[in-house]
């Protein structure tokens, strides 16, 4: 019954080992998918790492130098604003009006043309004033310098071409504008792209963490389970054996004490049958039983008669038959014992050979587990530092971020009211220009 039960929780824990088996061989697959995927995913990852290192690098570098360009070019515009504004109130003073008004009488005309005096204000003082509304009326601080040249005195073409070096420097004012928005929306564009992926990045690596982890412990639970397995095969294989030896010494004594009964049974029947061979008498199971007779008035008769006494034939032989027939069932016992002990020892070495692959199938599918551990371990780890790695980056896009809004702030506030003042003012330069040329021509005043 014991065997029974033992074949049964054998058959049991096999059943449970193979279905075991089958399932960590389907795990195997898709973590081998998992694997492929990841390394694939780690590959693009780096490549992007790499490439976003070198952008931020440049971009950090290129914003450095962006950064004090445009701190030297606003410092130099605030400067220039500042002179421009100061020239404005010294040339618009009542004291500039009536100076430019008495220095106007010195005027040398340098080509005929045609003039049509409306006011008794000099032709250059009436001009430089022209200009110098226009400049109001724009709010053209490049306009208000060339009425300030053309009240100083200077030449009408060297006016006009003043302001058309005015002109291009607004013109290459605006491309610089226009490039520098350019820049700061691409830059900002593939800012927020970066910290999206990285966040999305960042995210999948939390979760891919999280199975990891999830995995982590179901193999240690698996771990334990096996140990208590092994434990218990081995124990089983220690009880069994010990069980085996117990059964191999009682069988040993048991075969001794038989052997010692025979050899006992054997000396009793050859000293029962020594008395016959010595004198040479022979025992019979013919003989009949003596006849007795009752009468109170005679003596008893002996059964015998003569001195040669031949023994009690009957009883020997039946204590000798007796005696025999123990040796020979002794001897039968002792045949039945040794075929049960081998039949024994076949069983016992049938269930160790069981129970000992079954311990090595435990051992290996141990070992296996604890590979399969050390993998989702490493796994994990080198997940922790890409995720660290990632949050790193991030962190350096929000400081790439901060930097490009220091750089760029200025274009979402600034930039159109720049782009519409600077039109303002190259308008004002060329209605100057128009108007200094018409005046040149005769047909203005």
């Amino acid at each position: 019954k014991s065997h029974e039960e033992l074949m049964q929780t054998k058959e049991q824990e096999a059943a449970t080992l193979q279905a075991t088996l089958e399932q960590h061989k389907m795990d195997e697959a898709s973590k081998t998918k998992k694997l492929a995927d990841s390394q694939a995913i780690l590959d693009t990852t780096k490549e992007q790492l790499a490439a976003d290192e070198t952008f931020f690098a440049d971009t950090q570098e290129g914003c450095k130098v962006k950064a004090g360009e445009w701190s030297e070019r606003t410092r130099l515009r605030t400067e220039e604003l500042a002179g421009i504004a100061k020239c404005i109130h010294i040339l618009s003073s009542e004291d500039a009006k009536k100076i430019f008004e008495r220095s106007s009488t010195t005027l040398v005309q340098l080509s005929a043309a045609r003039v049509v005096r409306s006011a008794p204000r000099s032709r250059r003082a009436a001009i430089a004033s022209k200009l110098t509304q226009l400049s109001v009326k724009f709010g053209s601080a490049s306009t208000a310098v060339a009425a300030h040249m053309l009240k100083a005195g200077g030449h009408f073409d060297k006016v006009m071409a003043a302001i058309d070096s005015m002109v291009e420097v607004l013109r290459r004012e605006e491309q610089d504008d226009i490039a520098h928005r350019d820049r700061c929306q691409n830059a900002d564009s593939k800012n927020k792209n970066d910290v999206e992926d990285l966040n999305s990045q960042i995210d999948k690596a939390g979760q891919t963490l999280k199975h990891l982890e999830q995995d982590a412990t179901r193999l240690e639970g698996e771990l334990s389970t096996l140990a208590d397995s092994i434990n218990v095969t081995r124990t089983q294989i220690e009880e069994r054996l010990a069980m085996r030896n117990k059964e191999e010494e009682e069988f040993k004594q048991a075969l001794k004490d038989d052997a010692d009964a025979i050899a006992l049974l054997e000396e009793a029947t050859a000293t029962m049958k020594e008395f016959y061979s010595r004198n040479k008498k022979t025992m019979s199971l013919a003989a009949q039983d003596p006849q007795y007779t009752v009468d109170p008035d005679k003596a008893p008769e002996t059964t015998w008669k003569g001195g040669d006494y031949g023994g009690k034939k009957t009883e020997t032989r039946g204590v000798v038959a007796i005696l025999e027939m123990i040796t020979d069932d002794l001897r039968k016992e002792m045949d039945v014992a040794r075929r049960d002990d081998a039949t024994a020892q076949s069983l016992y070495e049938t269930e160790d050979a069981a129970m000992k692959k079954t311990l090595q199938a435990q051992l290996e599918l141990k070992l296996k587990t604890e590979r399969e551990l050390n993998d989702v371990n490493t796994k994990a780890q080198d997940k922790r530092e890409m995720k660290a790695a990632k949050e790193s980056d991030l962190g350096a896009e929000t400081d790439l971020a901060n930097s490009i809004y220091k750089d760029c702030a200025w274009v979402e506030t600034h930039f159109e009211k720049r782009r519409t003042a600077r039109k303002a003012e190259m308008d004002g330069l060329a209605d100057a220009k128009s108007y200094l040329a018409g005046v040149e021509s005769g047909d203005q005043i």
